[in-house]
């Protein structure tokens, strides 16, 4: 009887060239001994798993990743993104003076929702930002307030923001996982999905405005770009004094999909272009290559394996029922394995009694590696075994009379049969005392057995 499945995980890190990955041997949730970022974050979204991560709960500012979280209010509380808004001075205010991405947004102009988005998702444009948050929430304030609720509702633990467009502010934070919160929460919204893995989109002439002819800032995904790759579908980057250059990248290849998150990487020259690049999505490329190149998602037990089996009881055909899997198990897994680095952590039912019908829930299995739970699931009988009557019929008689309650009444019983005894023979042996005391006192008063006033042989009776 199979007793196990072979399956299990080596992460191998191979020096080869400036895009190695030199790790510890932590499984998952590795750490990449080169990174530059303040915090990294790589993530299988098909399974939730952690593929990288450092510093990801850390508070950080986030620049135009903030965006994400504009975006998704605006998508979620704009009935039809083709209404039009007119641009209004106090929306623009606040970013006078400052150099910062912008559209060029003119008070007074008149440019539709959907376009105002093109502009913040493709170009990372703060006015429109704000422009946004004014139309949706009244005022940037109560916007902000919006943000906030969100960032609560979906789990992130590590933000806050205090405006909508991601400029260094006291006060604003994100973090790494929270960022990957909202970019999956994001990409799931087909309207914000394809904005962000648009290269070039044209805004139409506005009463302000000739058309205005954006392009991504996202280069990744941008081809010809030297970040460029190509299985990239978005989704934001950006760049502030505070937060250092920081991106989210959703990437997909065999219907894997993954999302990178880095923040706080330098500006550096990494491949000698004279200038810095944007190393951020250096890292998050890096990162994303090795999880496409490496990883597959592999069936690690399947419906019809058997992993263990558990004594059953009552049964004629069998005294042992085999357990397989409630349901097929996957995990990303390198094509290396080794069975020997597994733990299996079973919790079973110490036994069963038929009958058992194949399907039913008798225990579950954990399966770990180097400390990490990598998969669990339900183990349920793989077959079903009928019930012997005669079989069950002693075993009913074997329970009644092992059952505390019959132990009980039994003993009770006992115990009255004994008092009761008790009583009856008491009373016999004072019955028999008396009809002795009779007789003495008879003879006492000298009167002989051959009287016949008295019967000595009924007194003794």
């Amino acid at each position: 009887m199979k007793k196990s499945i072979i399956f299990s995980i080596i992460f191998i890190f191979i020096f080869l060239s400036a895009f190695s990955l030199p790790v510890s041997a932590d499984y998952y949730n590795m750490n990449l001994e080169d990174m530059r970022s303040d915090a990294y974050l790589l993530v299988n979204v098909d399974t939730g798993t952690t593929v990288f991560s450092q510093n990801a709960d850390k508070q950080l500012k986030c620049a135009s990743l903030v965006k994400t979280a504009t975006a998704i209010v605006v998508v979620e509380n704009c009935e039809n993104l083709d209404a039009v808004v007119t641009v209004s001075e106090s929306a623009l205010e606040p970013l006078k003076g400052l150099y910062s991405a912008s559209s060029d947004l003119q008070a007074g102009e008149q440019i539709s929702v959907r376009n105002l988005m093109y502009c913040m998702m493709l170009q990372n444009s703060n006015d429109a930002a704000n422009v946004l948050a004014e139309y949706v929430g009244g005022s940037i304030e109560n916007f902000v307030k919006m943000m906030n609720d969100l960032a609560k509702k979906l789990g992130c633990k590590n933000t806050n923001f205090t405006n909508a467009h991601g400029l260094d502010e006291d006060g604003e934070y994100s973090s790494a996982n929270d960022m990957y919160i909202l970019t999956k929460y994001a990409m799931n919204i087909s309207v914000l999905a394809d904005m962000a893995d648009t290269e070039e989109y044209t805004v139409p002439a506005t009463n302000m405005s000739e058309p205005r002819e954006l392009t991504t800032r996202l280069d990744i995904i941008e081809k010809g770009s030297r970040y460029y790759y190509d299985y990239a579908k978005g989704f934001k980057v950006g760049h502030t004094d505070g937060s250092k250059r920081c991106a989210s990248v959703v990437a997909t290849k065999d219907a894997y999909t993954y999302i990178a998150i880095v923040l706080g990487c330098p500006n550096e020259c990494i491949d000698n272009c004279g200038y810095p690049d944007n190393t951020a999505l250096y890292e998050a490329r890096r990162m994303l290559r090795w999880a496409v190149r490496e990883l597959r998602m592999t069936t690690i037990a399947g419906t019809s394996d058997i992993l263990t089996d558990i004594p059953v009881k009552l049964s004629s055909q069998a005294d042992h029922v085999r357990l397989v899997p409630e349901k097929q198990v996957q995990a990303l897994l390198l094509s290396s394995v080794d069975e020997s680095s597994l733990e299996y952590i079973f919790d079973l039912a110490e036994g069963v009694n038929a009958p058992v019908n194949k399907g039913d829930v008798l225990g579950s299995v954990k399966i770990k590696y180097a400390d990490n739970v990598i998969a669990e699931v339900n183990l349920v009988a793989g077959d079903s075994l009928s019930r012997n009557a005669l079989m069950y019929a002693g075993h009913i008689i074997k329970t009644v009379v092992l059952s505390p309650v019959f132990i009980i009444v039994a003993s009770v019983a006992l115990l009255v049969m004994i008092v009761y005894m008790m009583i009856v023979y008491n009373k016999y042996k004072k019955k028999q005392k008396q009809a002795k005391d009779r007789i003495r006192e008879i003879k006492k008063n000298n009167y002989t057995e051959d009287s016949n006033i008295f019967d000595f042989d009924k007194i003794k009776k």
